[in-house]
């Protein structure tokens, strides 16, 4: 089976494409750069969680308290003291393989005629992708059995789009983090499920945390639905129900957003979960469950 994988430049990037080499042989590896605005990992978390709050409601403070807060949670996760008990393979280089095809490509390139006829002549069987642009259909129709999956960082149709794993906690619903496998079609996120699963989180775990939790959970799910492909050529899916869930994008996220995230978690939002885990998570819907296998 030949496997390609679609991803970034990231640390967890990094992490999801040597995780995978650990139990596969994969083809192709294509790193896709982050926009030039916003969402890049250049910050360090160095700044801390008083300096970011300390911007308080000042409108005028928006965009530095943004700034902070990107460099703090949205990078700042490669600096986490626990970093590497969370991610359990290399996650600062990529540890190039023989025989596997390592290639840059820039923002949005994949979608590109000239990228196009490359996968082609890769002729990929299978495709994984985590945190690429959104793949249009006449790549989605490349691999020659017309599977390509992708790694969520949030449980879908419930919560779609960038920034899964916080929205929950805006929303006071932490029973809604997780990680989705599900294959790729034109929609964002909304493709059948295959793999669902929650991370078991700490009461004084953070912003970073909880993502770091999300994404190696994740990743072994993908492992999981690499391996049943391989060994029987399909992997059951579910179809997700339609009108159900948000869809969120990068512009969603305000100063707002940002602070009721840092506040509820200060509160105790996660600790107050965990005291009825059972009931809350009782009350969501989820497709093709998987126990969580790192963190329990």
């Amino acid at each position: 089976m030949k496997i390609a994988l679609f991803t970034r430049t990231g640390f967890h990037h990094t992490y999801f494409i040597n995780r995978l080499q650990e139990e596969f042989e994969i083809a192709c590896v294509v790193r896709e750069e982050y926009p030039e605005e916003g969402g890049r990992e250049t910050g360090h978390a160095s700044t801390s969680r008083d300096s970011i709050a300390g911007n308080g409601t000042d409108r005028t403070g928006d965009a530095l308290f943004l700034e902070r807060f990107h460099a703090a949670y949205s990078a700042g996760f490669r600096y986490h003291p626990v970093l590497r008990e969370y991610l359990k393979s290399p996650f600062d280089v990529v540890i190039k393989q023989p025989g596997t095809e390592y290639v840059n490509v820039g923002c949005g390139e994949i979608n590109s005629s000239d990228f196009i006829s490359f996968l082609r002549g890769v002729r990929p069987d299978v495709v994984a992708v985590l945190g690429s642009s959104v793949i249009k259909p006449s790549v989605i129709s490349v691999p020659s059995h017309a599977i390509m999956i992708n790694l969520h960082s949030g449980l879908s149709p419930y919560y779609r789009g960038t920034w899964s794993y916080g929205w929950p906690i805006v929303n006071g619903e932490p029973e809604y983090i997780g990680g989705t496998v599900h294959h790729v079609n034109p929609g964002i996120d909304t493709g059948d499920v295959i793999y669902q699963t929650r991370p078991v989180f700490t009461d004084n775990d953070d912003l970073n945390s909880i993502f770091l939790k999300v994404v190696s959970e994740g990743v072994e799910l993908v492992a999981r639905a690499l391996g049943e492909i391989r060994d029987s050529g399909t992997v059951d899916s579910w179809r997700q129900p339609e009108n159900t869930g948000r869809l969120y994008r990068t512009k969603d996220l305000t100063a707002d957003a940002a602070r009721t995230c840092l506040s509820n978690l200060e509160n105790g939002i996660i600790r107050k979960y965990n005291a009825a885990r059972t009931e809350r998570d009782s009350g969501v819907s989820l497709y093709g469950y998987v126990p969580p296998k790192i963190y329990v």
